[in-house]
């Protein structure tokens, strides 16, 4: 006689996808210290000197509307930042801190079996956002601390979808200079997105260095991201940006929540990127 087959035995609570448990959660610098009233976490170039005053203004102004949702375009901010940096703003894109606009990227370009490259010493938000995609993180091994286009280069395989570059990049303090960064584009296939993450560009002074504006204005494969975080003092806002072509900036906002930038943090972004006094 036969025996009815058994029913496989389902997990006693709710499990994550897999991948999930492969993630390393990011751990922030320490913000307190014994003894110390007020800590300057340098290593994410915390600044000192604090926001612009227009930006604290629009920021006690935005108190007044608390009770409506913010603009979901965020179209106050990616206008003052098209007057700022003389950018059509249709061809910008704002999210809560960069790290929001990586892990939409990662989100809309990256899917099981798909790979994502970043050098040895880069942002561990790239491989965390292309996990949590369920794609699968390459590093590229550096040489003197510094990303290798070369190396980069020879990791790319037909299922890599997306490059990550930070640049500068923190915590090396190094940068390639633009020639390389082209050099690197130029033997990317057409298919895969380079990511110019460009938090740190105002700490270069070389004339050598540029943050990746023009080629992601002007390559349809690139896109650059900035942040309000570090030289504008409003990290505490989450206020990031990032520049791309019309189509990928079109199907980032296919999985971008709805209203994922706060009202005081348009207006004091806006402010701030307006105020160059």
């Amino acid at each position: 006689m036969s025996t009815p087959a058994q029913s496989p035995r389902l997990p006693v609570r709710p499990e994550p996808r897999p991948g999930v448990l492969d993630i390393r959660a990011y751990v922030p610098g320490k913000s307190h210290a014994h003894g110390v009233e007020k800590v300057f976490k340098l290593s994410s170039n915390e600044t000192p000197v604090g926001p612009s005053p227009q930006a604290l203004k629009a920021f006690a102004e935005a108190g007044a509307h608390l009770q409506d949702y913010p603009d979901g375009t965020a179209g106050v901010l990616r206008r003052a930042i098209g007057r700022t940096f003389g950018i059509d703003p249709d061809r910008i894109i704002c999210g809560a801190g960069s790290d929001e606009l990586l892990s939409m990227i990662a989100n809309t370009y990256i899917g099981p079996g798909d790979e994502a490259i970043y050098s040895q010493y880069g942002f561990l938000v790239y491989p965390i956002a292309t996990l949590a995609a369920g794609g699968r993180p390459v590093v590229a091994p550096e040489r003197d601390h510094t990303a290798s286009v070369d190396a980069i280069l020879a990791a790319v395989t037909p299922r890599t979808r997306v490059v990550f570059l930070a640049n500068p990049n923190n915590p090396t303090g190094t940068y390639l200079p633009f020639e390389e960064v082209r050099r690197l584009h130029a033997g990317l296939p057409g298919n895969v997105l380079l990511v110019l993450d460009a938090a740190y560009a105002e700490y270069v002074r070389r004339n050598d260095y540029e943050t990746g504006l023009e080629l992601a204005l002007t390559a349809e494969n690139v896109i650059m991201t900035r942040t309000f975080s570090k030289i504008h003092g409003l990290a505490a806002l989450r206020v990031g940006w990032a520049v791309g072509q019309a189509a990928v900036l079109d199907a980032m906002n296919r999985v971008r929540g709805p209203f994922n930038m706060n009202t005081p943090a348009l207006l004091a972004g806006a402010a701030a990127v307006a105020d160059t006094a």
